[in-house]
């Protein structure tokens, strides 16, 4: 097809001739539009053509949405994608958050709408592709596994030099340049170990469903989504043989370990973050019965958003998988967060994650989810 010269790139991807065609005619005034009807032609496209944005549906026949999603993201880790589906489950939404899906659409979608999603995609894959050149260049030449690092690790002046020189020219507003600043460093550290991949993603997603059901404003949400997606930031300090040890950690490796969170905090210093991310951060595995670190806080001493990524972190951790184990179902994983509740976890989180995750799971509820994550509002 004959393509406009500075126009972005988008890609359409759905079996069915009318939501597909109706994408094209939508979109084709303001960006060079390719169609293909199945995952595998997609594939061939993406192999050659550089696209901007990718839209997807999920349920195709062949290879499915998220298949396709995972080979895209084998061939082009920037792409944007954005799922437009009429099939949507908390299954499918937490399995495409790992291969870094920007939004969720249901379908028949609002033509106002899919238009600002697009625009919106596009300018993210700009800050992200800036940030993340930054980063990868700063952290192939800085990151070491040395479990003794400390405030002068390298990585923190690629934080302050970041800070100073380059937020004020992609023009974001404070929070937006802290949040996208985040997403990109964490998906740019996990990027580097399969079993990692999408942790601090989804820690940010289930923060953020525990979130809207408090008296929380959009600020402290905010500042709960940047703590969620660095709270595991000091980690990088650390060697993987105690990180991703297979067996039992011995004493001395769990003293080892149990540095990251304070470590976090050093690592972040550069950036002069709010003191409500960094205790979130720094006090993520205080347990709510006292016998937690890195200070042993208890009840609601513990920062409230350390008290939401404890649980959000947990629940993860526990169905995804590990070198050292394999993923537990999610039935088992909430009854283990409800067998910890007033020991390790808040039992009053642990009571309206619970709920949330009921009231998700086989409702399309997943677009307002991710909505409200959207860096690029």
């Amino acid at each position: 097809m004959e393509t406009k010269v500075g126009l972005p790139n988008v890609l359409i991807v759905d079996d069915e001739i009318g939501p597909r065609e109706s994408l094209r005619m939508i979109l084709k005034p303001n960006y060079n539009v390719f169609c293909v009807d199945n995952g595998r032609s997609a594939l061939e496209m993406v192999r050659q053509v550089e696209f901007d944005v990718i839209t997807l549906d999920l349920r195709m026949p062949g290879m499915s949405g998220i298949e396709t999603l995972k080979e895209i993201r084998s061939i082009d880790p920037d792409v944007m994608v954005v799922i437009i589906t009429g099939y949507g489950t908390l299954e499918s939404a937490i399995e495409a958050i790992r291969y870094d899906v920007f939004d969720f659409v249901p379908k028949p979608f609002n033509v106002p709408e899919i238009i600002s999603i697009i625009d919106r995609s596009i300018e993210r894959r700009r800050i992200s592709r800036k940030i993340k050149a930054f980063f990868r260049g700063s952290l192939d030449g800085s990151l070491r596994e040395d479990p003794g690092f400390s405030a002068e690790f390298p990585l923190g002046k690629g934080f302050r030099d970041l800070a100073e020189t380059q937020w004020e020219e992609i023009g974001l507003s404070e929070n937006e340049n802290c949040l996208e600043f985040a997403r990109v460093l964490a998906t740019t550290l996990e990027e580097k170990d399969p079993y990692t991949s999408g942790h601090s993603e989804r820690v940010c997603y289930y923060s953020d469903f525990i979130s809207k059901r408090l008296p929380m404003g959009e600020k402290d949400r905010c500042e709960l989504q940047i703590a969620s997606y660095l709270h595991d930031i000091g980690k990088v300090g650390i060697s993987s043989r105690y990180i991703n040890k297979r067996g039992s950690l011995t004493p001395a490796d769990w003293a080892i370990i149990k540095q990251h969170t304070r470590k976090s905090i050093e690592l972040l210093a550069p950036l002069k973050l709010s003191p409500n991310i960094l205790s979130s951060i720094e006090h993520h595995h205080e347990h709510f019965d006292g016998r937690g670190y890195p200070d042993g806080l208890s009840g609601e001493a513990i920062p409230l958003g350390a008290r939401i990524i404890a649980i959000s972190d947990s629940y993860d951790s526990m169905t995804s998988d590990r070198p050292y184990r394999k993923p537990i179902p999610s039935e088992e994983a909430r009854a283990e967060l409800i067998k910890c509740a007033g020991k390790q976890f808040d039992p009053h989180l642990v009571s309206i994650f619970i709920d949330v995750l009921k009231e998700t799971e086989g409702r399309f509820q997943i677009r307002n989810q991710l909505r409200g994550m959207a860096l690029s509002q």
